[in-house]
């Protein structure tokens, strides 16, 4: 009982007091300034859209991550329809694995078996099952949308990690199972 009336006879001296109101006034400088910085960023990237939307791309990417930049990326691009043109993210051979691989990013797997293609208006798939099927692309929140005619649209889910496009998962027409593919060359 004796401390609890000590705290309540406690008064703060002159220098706790100008201490505080120091840190209250360092607080809200320091949040102004955030606040300052955040707008001037909000500029630089609206600027740079118009500017240069190639760099502008890169920059959200490594800024904001791969979600964002997706998003992005398919209204600057277009991808909000199907179009022929592969995504330039998805262009290049990739290696089809029945299990995930941990990778380091940006690192390709040591052998590049039963590679699928991904490229102009086409889905090369010649080691599983000899086919070359013409396509179309359109990108839907973190999945692109491959439409072939006789078979329809499959989907073709990204997976990414930060701002790296780790792998992609999705189901070759004509294989019955759900496979993992890493990118192995462009």
């Amino acid at each position: 009982m004796a401390t609890t009336r000590r705290w309540q006879q406690y008064s703060l001296s002159r220098i706790e007091a100008l201490l505080l109101v120091a840190i209250a006034v360092a607080t809200v400088i320091y949040f102004g300034v955030l606040h300052y910085l955040d707008g001037r960023a909000a500029t630089y990237f609206a600027n740079l859209r118009q500017t240069d939307p190639a760099f502008y791309l890169s920059q959200l990417r490594e800024s904001q991550g791969f979600a964002d930049y997706l998003a992005e990326y398919r209204d600057m691009e277009g991808y909000v329809s199907f179009k022929p043109a592969a995504p330039s993210f998805l262009v290049g051979r990739w290696t089809l694995r029945e299990e995930p691989l941990r990778l380091s990013p940006g690192t390709a797997p040591e052998q590049c078996t039963d590679p699928v293609t991904f490229d102009y208006g086409i889905l090369l798939m010649l080691e599983s099952g000899g086919s070359t099927l013409r396509v179309t692309y359109r990108i839907e929140g973190d999945t692109v949308l491959l439409k072939s005619a006789g078979i329809g649209t499959f989907s073709v889910k990204l997976v990414s990690y930060g701002s790296q496009l780790d792998h992609i998962e999705f189901q070759p027409p004509g294989l019955s199972k759900t496979y993992f593919a890493y990118n192995c060359g462009r």
